[in-house]
């Protein structure tokens, strides 16, 4: 039996709950495929991100299992050392 939808009815928006995870592999050229309204890492370290209206990166540290609600467009892989990371995309 498939799953119900109990919010089908609720619009989306950039600060609701995420509708699509994306396993993030970090790059020095690509971008992700969505822009993302957060990420989240299994394994902390530091995360280098690319937001959304910006053209550099930044390096964030970051902890296990915590959110970070950032529209990012990118991962780098220089500078960035954690790892298990998800997009979360709304």
């Amino acid at each position: 039996m498939p799953a119900q939808d109990l919010y089908s009815s609720h619009s989306a928006s950039a600060t609701g709950q995420a509708r699509r995870l994306r396993s993030v592999t970090p790059s020095d050229t690509d971008e992700l495929e969505f822009v993302c309204s957060g990420v989240v890492c299994g394994a902390g370290g530091f995360l280098s991100i690319v937001a959304v209206d910006d053209s550099l990166p930044v390096t964030l540290p970051v902890v296990a299992g915590q959110i970070y609600p950032v529209r990012a467009k990118a991962v780098r892989a220089t500078g960035t050392t954690a790892t298990d990371i998800v997009a979360l995309i709304s």
